[in-house]
């Protein structure tokens, strides 16, 4: 019996030893975040933040490897000089802050204790969630994050603004699906959540809000992935721009970028109108700066990776027509004329439709094209929202008939009843009037009252831009005098509504040529403006607006627009308009 006792007595030793010495074999992580930043505080290292969605199958390979990395290694000798901290629940993160495509389940920040930003890790296409993931390309990055924290040190790299701190919890939606049921706050929830509350606002934007991320291939960016920024090959607009193989790309639109999260971050960022990109690269000894035309749809990626709760749910495969197809049918050849190819199961048990594998779709509510896409699916997810009943015009063995479809949504590890209604809102939005150039849409405009402002909301069509408020007073102070300029966007507000601030507006980009004398400053894209009101109108009030809307050959503009807008739905302020109040700046009019 005695002897029984000491073997396992022995046995329990031996185990715990070989436990103590693997987990000694191994650099060790705070799973506490304020620890991290509390340790980084006492040492001036840096931080490596790494952010994983513990349930998610994505990057766990990847993430094990860096997680268990031996410390006489050379990546153990570079995660050495971080503080390292990895967080697996979002619950309670700044996620203004650490803002980023919620759709990748792995992602790393190199920060400081002031928690600036020196550049982010991660990123992934429609492929795979590891096709950017690379241990050597990480300890290329870690490299750089300690040349960043040096220049930080040394005073030679300021601390920027940040953005006022939100966690899940501030978002209603988070909070009442997530947070209260005691769930994970996964990465994902946060994209999708985010998603369905700026539909709620009224500001979703299908181009931009879920093709995120787009693919850089499309533009003809090929990075040899283990050497960071590194482009082994270029092809279509990259190399007619004279973007070469063996350059190192350095910045995009003017940021600068370290890594390829970086780079899909500021990417992303592009206006979906935009017609190019300006690249910068380093070619040896040499820094060059280029134009990359963007081509059609080069924003479109694959959808169906994100589960998206607001991707609307056809419940059947199409195959666009070829040119030569829709000319023997005489139909528009830039349309999104589709032929069936399958029928999903569920069609049938739900019940949505009637179509039949080799129907061809040659119009949906009358339309036969959309100037944004070709893609059947693409139109309906950018025009429709997800619940929609919509008429679709069929080939059907030659005859031409009509078939209503019923579309849905997906609810991927969500609740249906937790997911919000079609066109379910809580922001009041004029009626949207537009600038016109002959039957050509260039501006659309639309107004709302919420959080003690009124907000303007300006959506350039592609190629169009407008002008800021202070296009006068931006040229008094780059040049002492006005000078040669467009006319500046001017809206009127009715005499018995006061404004207790002065008009704030989206940072306008400079549209100036100094060669010819020329200073000017505008929006493209979506683009917003706003003023505080001291009492919120208990009637719709009239906002007139002028505004000049121009391309690179030619012009439209109004002189009598004007919105109707409605009073406030609610005196409780809305997250999501409140970010965009946090990204405007004042327009400084005297």
């Amino acid at each position: 019996m005695l002897k029984r006792i000491s073997l396992s007595l022995l046995t329990f030793v031996l185990f715990c030893s070989f436990a103590v010495a693997e987990e000694n074999s191994y650099l060790p992580w705070h799973y506490s975040y304020a620890d991290a930043i509390a340790e980084a505080r006492e040492t001036n290292k840096p931080l490596i933040v790494e952010f994983r969605c513990a349930p998610c199958v994505n990057g766990r390979e990847f993430d094990a490897q860096v997680l268990y990395t031996a410390p006489n290694s050379d990546r153990g000798k570079l995660l050495d000089n971080y503080v390292r901290a990895r967080v697996t629940t979002m619950t309670g993160v700044d996620i203004a802050h650490f803002d980023r495509d919620w759709h990748n389940s792995l992602y790393y920040f190199i920060i400081n204790a002031n928690e600036d930003i020196y550049m982010r890790y991660g990123g992934r296409d429609e492929t795979s969630a590891t096709s950017y993931l690379d241990l050597d390309s990480l300890e290329l990055a870690l490299e750089l994050g300690l040349t960043e924290h040096e220049k930080f040190l040394s005073g030679k790299r300021p601390s920027p603004a940040r953005l006022p701190k939100h966690t899940p919890a501030d978002y209603p939606l988070i909070k009442k699906n997530v947070i209260s049921t005691g769930r994970c706050t996964e990465c994902h929830l946060i994209g999708d959540y985010t998603a369905q509350e700026k539909q709620l606002a009224g500001i979703l934007d299908p181009i931009a809000d879920l093709y995120q991320s787009p693919d850089i291939k499309k533009i003809g960016l090929i990075l040899d992935v283990p050497k960071g920024l590194l482009l082994c090959d270029t092809n279509g607009p990259a190399e007619q721009a004279g973007i070469l193989a063996g350059d190192t790309i350095t910045a995009i639109n003017g940021s600068p970028v370290l890594t390829f999260g970086d780079l899909q971050y500021q990417y992303n960022k592009v206006p979906r109108t935009a017609s190019s990109v300006e690249l910068t690269v380093r070619r040896g000894e040499q820094s060059i700066t280029t134009s990359i035309s963007l081509p059609f749809e080069w924003w479109k990626t694959d959808l169906s990776f994100r589960h998206w709760s607001l991707e609307t749910q056809l419940y059947f495969a199409a195959k666009p027509l070829t040119t030569e197809e829709k000319q023997k049918l005489s139909l528009p050849e830039n349309g999104f004329a589709s032929i069936i190819t399958s029928i999903d199961f569920e069609a049938f048990l739900k019940q949505v439709h009637q179509l039949k594998n080799g129907d061809i779709i040659t119009a949906v509510n009358e339309r036969q094209f959309d100037p944004r896409t070709t893609d059947l699916k693409a139109h309906i997810q950018l025009s429709h929202s997800t619940g929609s009943e919509l008429l679709l015009k069929i080939l059907r063995d030659g005859e031409e008939i009509e078939l209503p479809l019923k579309t849905g949504r997906a609810a991927f590890r969500k609740a249906e009843e937790n997911l919000i209604t079609p066109n379910q809102s809580n922001t009041n939005w004029s009626a949207t009037e537009a600038i016109r150039k002959g039957n050509e849409i260039a501006v659309e405009y639309r107004a709302t009252i919420t959080n003690k402002h009124l907000i303007i909301e300006a959506k350039h069509h592609k190629g169009w831009h407008t002008y800021a408020l202070n296009n006068p007073q931006l040229a008094i102070k780059l040049k002492g005098k006005v000078g040669d300029q467009d006319l500046p966007t001017a809206i009127t507000l009715p005499s018995n509504i006061k404004p207790s601030q002065g008009w704030l507006q989206s940072p306008p980009n400079d549209y100036s040529k100094p060669e010819i004398h020329w200073y000017t400053w505008g929006f493209e894209g979506t683009s917003y403006f706003a003023i505080a009101l001291d009492e919120m109108p208990k009637q719709a009030i009239e906002v007139g607006i002028r505004s000049q809307a121009c391309t690179s050959e030619s012009c439209a503009g109004t002189f009598d627009m004007t919105l109707k807008v409605p009073p406030p739905s609610s005196t409780e302020e809305n997250l999501t308009m409140q970010n965009i109040l946090y990204s405007l700046v004042p327009a400084e009019l005297n």
